[in-house]
């Protein structure tokens, strides 16, 4: 007899510095933000972490995390990974990390989710530029 396949759902997607696994199977997430702030273009942002959790699903899929520029189009970054949920209260959690992603320019970029290769979710990712400031 085969299993209906149900897709799950988005819960959350988070931004954050980094992802640490403790003991006992629980993850610690450091620095979380919506910005990225920078002196000077292009940037290069050494390293940072996206969250994201599944559920409410059943069967096996493909997620994919893009991360776009401000145009929507153009794919700066892209991480693939296949997930197997056995019951819709099953949670899954993808963390992607990404390195030395560079910015070309200030604006608003995107982070898209699909599932199967459809569109589940985008959240945008400011990257903003600040002046030196000095010090007295």
């Amino acid at each position: 007899m085969a299993t209906t396949k149900i897709k799950p759902t988005l819960t959350h997607t988070i931004l954050c510095d980094d992802v640490r696994q403790e003991l006992g199977g629980k993850f610690s997430l450091m620095g979380l933000f919506e910005t990225i702030y920078a002196n000077s273009f292009p940037a290069v942002h050494p390293r940072f972490a996206i969250v994201n959790e599944w559920t409410g699903g059943r069967g096996e899929f493909t997620a994919k995390i893009r991360l776009l520029a401000p145009d929507k189009e153009q794919v700066l970054s892209e991480s693939e990974t296949k997930i197997a949920l056995f019951n819709e209260a099953q949670r899954h959690r993808d963390i992607s990390i990404r390195f030395n992603t560079t910015f070309k320019a200030p604006g608003t970029y995107w982070v898209e989710m699909l599932m199967d290769n459809e569109q589940v979710g985008i959240v945008p990712l400011s990257v903003q530029q600040v002046n030196q400031q000095k010090v007295h």
